[in-house]
């Protein structure tokens, strides 16, 4: 049965309990509780048959089933519509925050309702396996250990009287051959190999047995995430680094049940907080090549030196010639203008800090409008403002908004450096 008829589609912060006459029953709900052990309870928290998700979003695979986590930052209801919405926003802010490739076929593959977000790696991952296969697995030279009848490379004496001191016409040697069983194709079989024991989509199974005939003679090693930190890129190897990427995210993101392997859970999660501030800022950085924006500089992370080793780290920073300003990004739903204590205080913090009379919680927007900037009722501080804004993350159409970041240039930047001047760019 394909895994896209047994999906399930869930919000994040939501609750998924065990109904056995649905498709998520007590064998997944088992898997499931010994993963979020396993895993300290990351994604989710375990309940009595039941699952809470948090701040993270991606889709999960237990078994033959498929949970697809979705962001939300709205007031729809929880209707088919909305997951749709938030399915396609999920994926464009994926791709633009590079962490996901797509191509016309895969967008294509996007707009089948039954599709999942897995479905669409497991897809890539293929189709960058196929493309390599078609032009020719990379051959190179490795050592080898062989008891033969004739030297060949050089004589390994120690190996050589042990195992040869009845068989003088043998010769335990060393020597090089040239073919495909090296580090990046062992890693494509392992890829491949855990798709097979967990892929259910009938198409993807004949596309991973076929390609499991071309890799004969490939060895299977144990993969960790040391092999890809040891990976290096050349005008040769190149073309398999999208592969690659997609092959770490499979191998490294399997958890197989230690009982036997009847269990076996993957996760590809993201931190939907993270998600957010990179997405806003990705669509900000644009502005740096709008020849219609006076010179800006969009800056994120910016880590500096606080108190002996820590350091405060502003979201993003906005700097002109003689402005700059702080963005605070927040995955949070707000009920009225009111931030919490502690993010008025933080961006207190961040207005000393950073030498700026202006900092910005930027939250995705509900029914609540932006509001005006206000001062911190302090004389002694009463040039430093905070506001709290809310940007429309879609347009008129359900889709996310192409121009956000002008749209938040225009919105709330724009005005701000024009008026007033401190210390911006040097």
């Amino acid at each position: 049965m394909s895994s896209a008829l047994n999906k399930i589609q869930i919000f994040e912060h939501q609750t998924l309990k065990v109904d056995e006459t649905t498709k998520f029953n007590l064998v997944h709900f088992n898997a499931l509780e010994k993963y979020g052990y396993k895993t300290k309870e990351k994604y989710f928290s375990v309940g009595n048959k039941r699952i809470k998700f948090n701040n993270y979003v991606g889709v999960i695979q237990v078994k033959n089933l498929t949970i697809e986590i979705l962001p939300k930052a709205d007031n729809n209801s929880d209707d088919q519509n909305s997951k749709d919405k938030w399915h396609n926003a999920l994926i464009s802010m994926l791709q633009v925050c590079k962490l996901i490739k797509l191509n016309a076929i895969s967008n294509a593959k996007l707009k089948l309702k039954s599709a999942s977000i897995l479905d669409l790696y497991y897809d890539l991952f293929l189709s960058e396996t196929e493309t390599i296969f078609k032009h020719g697995l990379r051959k190179s030279y490795r050592p080898i250990d062989e008891n033969l009848n004739k030297v060949k490379g050089k004589i390994l004496f120690t190996k050589h009287i042990s195992k040869n001191a009845f068989h003088k016409e043998r010769f335990f040697v060393e020597h090089n051959i040239f073919d495909s069983n090296n580090k990046l194709n062992q890693i494509l079989l392992k890829a491949l190999l855990v798709l097979k024991s967990i892929a259910h989509n009938p198409n993807h199974n004949i596309r991973i047995n076929k390609l499991l005939l071309n890799f004969e003679g490939i060895s299977e090693e144990n993969i960790t995430s040391q092999w890809f930190e040891k990976i290096k890129y050349d005008r040769n190897t190149e073309r398999y680094k999208q592969a690659l990427t997609l092959a770490k995210l499979i191998i490294l993101k399997y958890s197989p049940d230690l009982k036997g392997g009847n269990e076996n859970v993957l996760a590809i999660m993201f931190d939907m907080n993270l998600l957010y501030e990179n997405y806003v800022y990705r669509k900000l950085k644009t502005l740096q090549s709008n020849p219609l924006i006076p010179k800006i500089r969009v800056s994120e992370q910016n880590r500096t030196p606080f108190w002996e080793s820590r350091g405060l780290r502003a979201d993003i920073l906005i700097e002109t010639t003689d402005k700059r300003l702080v963005i605070d990004t927040k995955w949070k739903v707000l009920k009225d203008d009111k931030p919490s204590d502690s993010d008025l205080k933080q961006m207190f913090a961040y207005n000393l800090h950073y030498d700026t009379d202006l900092s910005i919680l930027l939250y995705p927007k509900t029914t609540v409008k932006s509001a005006v900037k206000k001062p911190f009722k302090n004389d002694k501080f009463k040039n430093q403002n905070c506001q709290v804004a809310f940007t429309d993350l879609f347009d008129i159409e359900d889709k996310l908004e192409k121009n956000l970041g002008a749209k938040i240039y225009n919105e709330l930047i724009k005005n701000e450096i024009n008026t007033g001047a401190n210390s911006g760019l040097a």
